[in-house]
């Protein structure tokens, strides 16, 4: 299986559309906007939940990991 690659920041995002404001490119961004926007619902899901307990706080636990890894959320605290 191949790894997925590190998220783009927002300035990589940029200077790629800068480099190529085609309208495919312009698509494509648009769609990983929307699936950042998706990854801030989840987020906020996550921590509107409680505490994490039992198998699905196994499995909010492992989302969290991955939320925590996204540029959207680098830098925010994770609920206590």
């Amino acid at each position: 299986m191949t790894k997925i690659r590190k998220p783009l920041s927002i300035e990589q995002l940029k200077e790629i559309q800068m480099r190529s404001d085609s309208p495919d490119m312009r698509v494509v961004l648009w769609e990983v906007r929307r699936l950042r926007e998706i990854a801030a619902t989840a987020d906020e899901l996550d921590r509107s939940l409680g505490p994490r307990v039992g198998m699905s706080g196994l499995i909010r636990a492992t989302l969290r990991v991955q939320l925590d890894d996204q540029p959207c959320f680098v830098g925010m605290q994770p609920p206590q």
